[in-house]
């Protein structure tokens, strides 16, 4: 329930609004004792009262010391000049101040709410505030009276607790609702009609001698206005008719007044009565006004909510339709569709209406499975990704919900979402994996991805060969930690922002340590790969290996001449080119005597070349550029831009070291550069590649998600229709029903053969999607694995049958005890035996052999079977899998068993191994850790989470 603002929310009214409410005391208290009856003391309507309470609750509780002094003092100007003694006149001040003090604190709740008139809640706020407040005052007034000798106490208390009461249930609320929004008007025709009913109905009651009975036409007039007219009109109303009917009761008209004449009290008492009667008007009708605006405003709201409803099916950004069963009740027929739907499913509103769902999207058979349950509201909803029916084109994922209730007709709503571009997605992940792997793969330089963290998620197997660090040891560790990483690494944030700053790639040359200890040398180029915001989310770092260009002295003369790949030029102190190699004529064009004696920045773009020194000219550009080298005489590798002598341009990274003789002067300088075009090429298709396989993975988790399930759901909804053909099969075929005929029983026996090896499945799907969902509770209980080979032999021997084959059971000495399901546990034996009984032609032998070995308990089942091909048993404790000799004998089977054994081996802590070859059998054994059954073990459950 609300409790309206908190006193943090009640805006203070402005000085000039408490002056108009002090007005308000001072006008209404001088007028109520002017007009009060001669001879008494007391007033018959004290309308100031709602003034004075108005003053207190409409002001935040801070502002209350300041007020009461100013009520106190215009209720005394009131009463004196009004006529009344100055004692009186401050004893009423007194009270007033202190019932105006009380109301307040009740109406707001001590200052921590506002002062309202919205609910019922504040209605009964208000009454009891009333009640309350005109108590405190009728005996505060009747002691000041007693005390003075001005009157008689009990006709003090009973006129002034009603005159009271009567004032603030009819004029309070006025004043609290003023402070309100303003509110839409009312039709004037109707509040026209209204008031003039009001006013007949007044004037005829309490302007003329009139009886009691008919007092009641005014209250149903106001009761129209609060049915019709709203909250403000009515409390207008009300305390207008309040003063009316006040005035013309203490004038002695009314039905009050004359039922009282000739009585020595008459007009206290007739006062009284007119006074409660306000009170009992005020008390019907204000809670009739407000339940009604709590119902308009009701009604405006479920109005406005199937607008929006509406608004969101036609604008959903979703496909979406109705649709309802067809007269055959073996189809869905189209009743109404959105834009969106209309768009995804290729066609216009008018065309798709009517149309039948299953003729414009290809649904399939689990579809019109699904649909007798769907119309008998047996199940809730069926989902299904499916291509729209030709010549339309694409694919939907369909969402069937009902929205009738149980029992009524059927009404469905269909969600459609256009999944064409997943689909195609997908087609092409193998594509995208290819180019990935064949781009790393094929690049001849280290290549490192990292996350964000730093962390190894990617090496191709130049890597490898590189450094001789094996994938494996790579992954997962922090790029710095590797020993070959470049120097920025161990600032990978840094790197992030710098290459986001400057748009172009990092380029480092360092020292490298491989796997072997051997030192290398490495051109870096760092660069990132940036999602579809523009945001880094891996760093790419291709690393090229220097080594012997930079330690093998010894062939320079050599390089000069057959090295095509690498510049190397030789300059002198003056800037001008001495030597070059034939790389260098092969990367630009010229030949090699071209270039001796020509300025080296001539090879420089110009322009790169201004804006890295800060050069006013190319000539000097070339002294700032060497003054720069650091104190190692070298600079870090930098990709630059060359032009070659066809005025192309030509990227290569570029490093410039000083050339010294043995007595440390500088005779010149070396450049040496590598064509980084095809590297910068292998980078990007790389970044390109990455992106498009973590897209594809991401779709294809989500298609996984969507697949496990939809696998858990069909098997669910497959399971009680397949154990009903099954248990009908049973009674059909032993004759409960009617005694089968000799050549309907081969064929009972087939169907309820072929039902139990559904509900067998349809259990290991079940069992499988259980252990992906962690959510398979087994017990974990002392088990004697000794003790449960008599139940799995039962369980295997009806498999063997009439087949010349020998099962036997060999049953250990002593007890063999394990910690788990024993349930399960049998279930491990069963399969297995069950396997090898399958696999095992006649004339062969199944053996099953239990003991305890190397601390551990050993189940090992062999057979003299067809076997498993070596090369298929990696793959033999997957889901599905079956081995090609068991396909090609065609041997039935799920592919399901062995994979449900190793889930229960290994969630029991336990390892299942396989020995076998093609057409010599296999031997499958089980290892368990042995239960310590100590007197501090209990049994009980837990969740068995599969290993992996």
């Amino acid at each position: 329930m609300s409790t309206g603002p908190t006193s943090g929310d009640v805006r203070a009214p402005s000085w000039r609004t408490l002056l108009l409410l002090l007005v308000g005391v001072y006008v209404a208290g001088r007028g109520a004792v002017f007009f009060k009856p001669d001879g008494f003391p007391i007033t018959t309507f004290w309308p100031a009262t709602a003034f004075c309470v108005a003053t207190f609750a409409l002001s935040p509780a801070r502002r209350w010391p300041a007020l009461a002094p100013a009520v106190f003092v215009v209720s005394v100007l009131a009463s004196v000049t009004g006529g009344r003694a100055w004692d009186l006149s401050i004893g009423f001040g007194v009270t007033n101040t202190v019932e105006a003090g009380v109301a307040a604190l009740l109406l707001t709740s001590a200052g921590r709410r506002a002062a309202r008139l919205a609910s019922q809640e504040d209605f009964l706020r208000l009454l009891a505030t009333a009640l309350v407040a005109a108590a405190v005052l009728s005996l505060s007034a009747a002691s000041v009276v007693r005390l003075l000798g001005a009157g008689d106490f009990s006709a003090t208390v009973e006129s002034t607790f009603a005159s009271h009461v009567a004032a603030l249930m009819t004029l309070l609320p006025l004043l609290l609702v003023l402070g309100d929004e303003p509110r839409p008007p009312r039709r004037g025709v109707e509040l026209a009609a209204q008031v003039s009913v009001l006013v007949a109905t007044t004037v005829l009651v309490f302007a003329f001698q009139q009886t009691a009975p008919i007092a009641i036409a005014p209250v149903v007039a106001l009761s129209w206005a609060a049915l019709r007219l709203g909250l403000p009109v009515l409390t207008a109303e009300l305390g207008i008719f309040a003063v009316v009917a006040s005035l013309l009761t203490a004038h002695g008209q009314g039905p009050f007044a004359t039922a009282l004449a000739g009585s020595d009290l008459r007009p206290l008492l007739a006062a009284a009565l007119g006074q409660g009667f306000l009170a009992c008007a005020a008390l019907l009708v204000l809670p009739l006004c407000i339940a009604a605006e709590r119902n308009a405003a009701l009604v405006e709201r479920i109005t406005s909510d199937s607008l929006l409803f509406r608004r969101n099916f036609t604008e959903s950004l979703v496909g979406m339709a109705f649709v309802e069963p067809a007269a055959s009740g073996r189809e869905l027929v189209v009743v109404e569709l959105n834009d969106t739907a209309a768009g995804v499913l290729g066609g216009t509103e008018d065309d798709l209406v009517g149309r039948r769902l299953g003729d414009l999207v290809e649904l399939g058979p689990d579809y019109h499975a699904a649909l007798p349950r769907l119309l008998r509201g047996t199940q809730h909803g069926w989902r299904t990704e499916a291509p729209l029916r030709p010549p339309r084109e694409g694919r939907v994922d369909l969402l069937l919900s009902p929205l009738s209730e149980p029992g009524s007709t059927p009404f469905f709503a269909v969600q459609l979402l256009d999944v064409t571009t997943a689909y195609t997605a997908r087609r092409a992940l193998e594509v995208a994996q290819k180019l990935t792997n064949a781009t790393l793969d094929t690049t001849n330089c280290i290549i490192l991805v990292t996350d964000l963290e730093g962390v190894v998620v990617r090496v191709n197997a130049a890597t490898e060969q590189i450094t001789g660090y094996t994938e494996a040891e790579l992954l997962g560790r922090q790029v710095w930690d590797t020993g070959i990483a470049p120097p920025e690494a161990r600032d990978l944030r840094a790197l992030l922002d710098w290459l986001d700053d400057s748009d172009r790639t990092a380029s480092h040359e360092a020292d490298a340590v491989t796997r072997s200890g051997q030192a290398l040398r490495i051109v870096w180029n760092s660069d990132v790969v940036r999602d579809e915001l523009g945001r880094p989310s891996y760093a790419v770092m291709t690393g090229m290996d220097v080594t012997d260009e930079r330690t093998t002295t010894g062939l320079v003369d050599h390089l000069m001449e057959a090295s095509q790949s690498t510049a190397i030029i030789g300059i002198d102190t003056a800037g001008r080119i001495s030597v070059v190699n034939s790389g260098t004529a092969h990367l630009l064009g010229y030949e090699r005597e071209e270039l001796v004696g020509v300025p080296f920045h001539r090879l420089l773009k110009p322009t790169e070349l201004l804006e890295r020194t800060g050069a006013e000219s190319v000539e000097d550009a070339f002294d700032i550029l060497v003054r720069g080298l650091g104190r190692d005489g070298e600079t870090q590798a930098r990709d630059w831009t060359w032009l070659t002598r066809t005025a192309g341009e030509q990227l290569v990274s570029m490093t410039l070291s000083v050339a010294q003789d043995s007595l440390t002067a500088r005779t010149g300088y070396l450049c040496v550069a590598r064509d980084v075009t095809e590297q910068r090429h292998s980078q990007e298709v790389l970044i390109a590649a990455l992106d498009k396989e973590r897209d594809a993975v991401d779709r294809l988790r989500s298609l996984d998600q969507a697949k496990n399930e939809f696998v858990s759901t069909v098997s669910h909804e497959l399971r009680t229709p397949v154990t009903s053909i099954v248990g009908y099969t049973e009674m059909l075929r032993d004759g409960s029903i009617v005694e089968p005929l000799p050549d309907q029983v081969p064929l009972l026996d087939s169907i309820g053969r072929n039902g139990q090896r559904l509900i067998a499945m349809i259990n290991d799907l079940l069992m499988l999607s259980g252990l992906d969902a962690r959510t398979v509770h087994w017990r974990h209980d002392p088990v004697d694995l000794a003790a449960t080979l008599t139940s799995v032999e039962d369980a295997v021997r009806p498999l063997v049958g009439r087949r010349r084959l020998a099962l036997d059971v060999r049953r250990p000495a002593d007890a063999v005890p394990v910690l788990g399901d024993r349930a399960q546990l049998e279930r491990v034996m069963v399969n297995l035996l069950s396997n090898a009984v399958k696999f095992t032609e006649d004339g062969g032998t199944v053996t099953l052999e239990m003991g305890v070995e190397a601390g551990e308990a050993v189940v090992r089942v062999r057979d003299t079977g067809i076997g498993i091909p070596v090369a298929e048993q990696g793959a033999l404790f997957e889901r599905f899998f079956r081995s090609t000799t068991a396909q090609s004998r065609q041997i039935q089977g799920t592919g399901l068993g062995l994979s449900i054994v190793s889930a229960i081996v290994s969630a029991h802590g336990g390892s299942i191994e396989v020995e076998s070859a093609h057409l010599e059998g296999s031997v499958f054994t089980v290892r368990l850790p042995l239960a310590d059954l100590g007197p501090s073990r209990s049994a009980g459950s837990r969740v068995v989470e599969p290993a992996g």
